[in-house]
């Protein structure tokens, strides 16, 4: 199978609103500048979840605008360059063997990582290892969207 992204939203509190209440993993990226990794170039700069409804994909993101999540990396590009952000949702994303946003959110950086030889610029580490090998997702990601 492959996880394709498609709709993307401006990193803004008018389009953060959309994903209220919405669990799952998340994608900033810039729009005007490219990240040289070492393997390949992308525009991507982090890969974040949100594991519950209550500490939803919205406020993870209004943490990363004002800076309050600790990243400054994302809050500053924010301020200083066109971001934009678009999601999987917890619910979309059980389609793909793992029902774990922990093991999802992991998935994607270790993918990331094989394919750019790097971790996204403002992401610090690799998450968590995956809890169960049986449970282990098998998907291809598109990371041409954020060339």
């Amino acid at each position: 199978m492959n996880i394709i992204f498609t709709r993307t939203y401006n990193l803004r509190e008018q389009e953060v609103k959309f994903v209220q209440g919405v669990s799952g993993i998340y994608f900033i990226f810039l729009t005007d500048v490219v990240i040289a990794y070492p393997f390949e170039v992308s525009r991507l700069i982090y890969i974040g979840m949100s594991e519950s409804r209550q500490n939803s994909i919205a406020m993870r993101l209004r943490g990363h605008l004002t800076g309050q999540s600790g990243n400054l990396g994302i809050s500053n590009y924010a301020k200083t360059h066109p971001v934009k952000f678009t999601f999987y949702s917890a619910d979309v994303l059980r389609n793909y063997g793992n029902d774990n946003v922990f093991d999802m959110e992991s998935f994607f950086l270790s993918d990331f990582q094989e394919c750019h030889g790097s971790f996204p610029i403002c992401n610090g580490q690799a998450g968590h290892q995956l809890s169960d090998e049986r449970k282990k997702i098998t998907a291809d990601v598109d990371w041409n969207f954020f060339q």
